[in-house]
């Protein structure tokens, strides 16, 4: 009988280089499930939970955890040991009284930032993708799959929104432009944290260019690669690299 749909298993070997996970150790790990990050770019809660935080000591002990509710993520209780969660989720383990905020580190792996209660009530997100619905109303796509839609007018694709958590009502819009602080999510420049100086139009199907600045030094990144976190300074405290 031939095999229907896509492998539910990946090797450790294979896994994709954003999770800081030994290659060597085990020969399987958690594949993600379908969600809001896609499979390149997620950490599956179990492999949160048993590899990053060292809260379990196996993938039975992790699911004991999920399955009480004793997880929640960006606000909501999540049970699947499979599901993803990517940059800028927020991970909240009520029963420890610990927070966490899904970065990237100087090599762009995700790692987990310890954060306060009172940051975990909101979070920021990047507007992907506009599209006038029915009404003649705006629905905004973020990165993490959220959408919102209503009178949202003067929002760009690339503009930065800080959501209220769990009731996803905007509290700010960071609009993409220079002076805003950015995050660099990919490339060489990865985890740098800066101010936009210049912004490059490129014809054709090249990304336009960013010129930013990030410790007294000017680098440049595709557009696609930075994530606007803030407009004098980061909305939120973010992991920097080292210079």
């Amino acid at each position: 009988m031939a095999k229907k749909g896509q492998s539910k298993h990946v090797k450790r070997y294979a896994a994709p280089r954003t999770l800081k996970l030994p290659r060597k150790s085990f020969p399987w790990m958690v594949k993600p499930s379908p969600g809001p990050h896609p499979r390149e770019s997620a950490l599956p809660l179990r492999l949160l939970l048993r590899d990053y935080l060292s809260l379990a000591r196996t993938a039975r002990e992790a699911d004991r955890i999920l399955a009480e509710g004793q997880v929640l993520v960006d606000g909501r209780v999540r049970r699947n040991p499979k599901f993803p969660v990517g940059l800028m989720d927020v991970v909240q383990l009520p029963a420890l009284n610990q927070n966490y905020r899904v970065l990237l580190d100087h090599r762009g792996r995700l790692v987990l930032r310890e954060i306060d209660q009172a940051e975990t009530s909101s979070k920021l997100c990047k507007v992907m993708r506009k599209d006038i619905v029915r009404g003649k109303q705006a629905q905004l796509s973020f990165h993490d799959g959220k959408t919102l839609v209503g009178d949202f007018d003067e929002f760009k694709l690339g503009d930065g929104i800080k959501l209220a958590l769990p009731e996803l009502k905007v509290l700010e819009r960071f609009p993409f432009e220079k002076g805003a602080t950015i995050l660099v999510t990919d490339g060489k420049n990865v985890s740098k944290v800066g101010t936009i100086t210049d912004v490059k139009l490129v014809e054709g199907t090249h990304p336009n260019i960013v010129t930013f600045e990030a410790a007294g030094k000017t680098f440049q990144t595709p557009k696609h690669y930075v994530f606007v976190v803030g407009k004098e300074k980061p909305a939120i405290s973010l992991q920097e690299a080292p210079a």
